[in-house]
């Protein structure tokens, strides 16, 4: 029992000393910069389109705390996800035109380059928990702009096995949405002005709506980590 009540006054004690710290501090107030960067997934819906492996997003939050609450505007850019497909070879049995000849071989290669490029409005909850630590959740919305480029390649494969280009065919095409979006992050105050912000953001897609097979995950998440100015 004399443990349990010992374990008790220091559970007290301690949470008594984390409040008042969380009262006392100032560092959920007045406006900030962050610049920030993480893995990026390719978010087609799709498994047979998807492009395997991550890529990296930068991003770029201009915010306002007035203490427990605040707004944010958040533009995130990520690198191309690309997918080189299969190469495919055959011979030109046709009439000659333009520049595919009769009795020829070709091989075609094809590209796909995709990103999501989005920009959010967030509304900003904040919990501190000691002068130097604060959580944060945040929800919102905003615009997602989903560009595609598919490029194909066509060499003519000459008798001694080289290739020289034939053809080159470039079309690009985008299908943007509104999204909905929530992220949870954890602000470490390392110095007076200047914090470390890891967090975890969650992308909501009305995917249900679109049936052309280009559309993204309905759910996208994705980690980051970002550096805070604060002014």
């Amino acid at each position: 029992m004399q443990n349990i009540g010992r374990l008790l006054v220091v559970s007290l004690v301690w949470l008594h000393a984390v409040t008042a710290d969380a009262q006392t501090g100032s560092n959920t107030r007045g406006g900030f910069v962050d610049v920030a960067v993480g893995p990026d997934w390719d978010d087609a819906y799709s498994d047979s389109t998807r492009v395997r492996g991550a890529t990296w997003a930068s991003g770029l939050s201009v915010g306002f705390d007035w203490g427990r609450m605040g707004l944010e505007v958040d533009v995130s850019v990520p690198q191309w996800h690309v997918a080189n497909l299969t190469p495919q070879r055959y011979l030109y049995a046709g009439p000659s035109f333009a520049w595919q000849r009769q009795g020829h071989s070709y091989e075609t290669l094809s590209t796909v380059r995709r990103r999501s490029i989005d920009v959010m409005v967030l509304h900003r909850t904040n919990v501190p928990i000691s002068r130097r630590l604060t959580f944060t959740w945040l929800v919102g919305g905003g615009y997602v702009y989903r560009p595609e480029v598919f490029a194909t390649v066509t060499n003519e494969v000459l008798p001694d096995g080289q290739l020289t280009e034939a053809n080159a065919d470039r079309s690009t095409s985008d299908r943007n949405y509104l999204a909905a979006t929530a992220r949870l992050e954890v602000e470490l105050r390392v110095a007076r002005r200047l914090s470390v912000v890891p967090g975890v953001r969650i992308t909501v897609f009305p995917s249900v709506l679109d049936d052309s097979g280009l559309a993204p995950r309905i759910v996208v998440g994705r980690p980051e980590i970002a550096v805070r100015w604060g002014f």
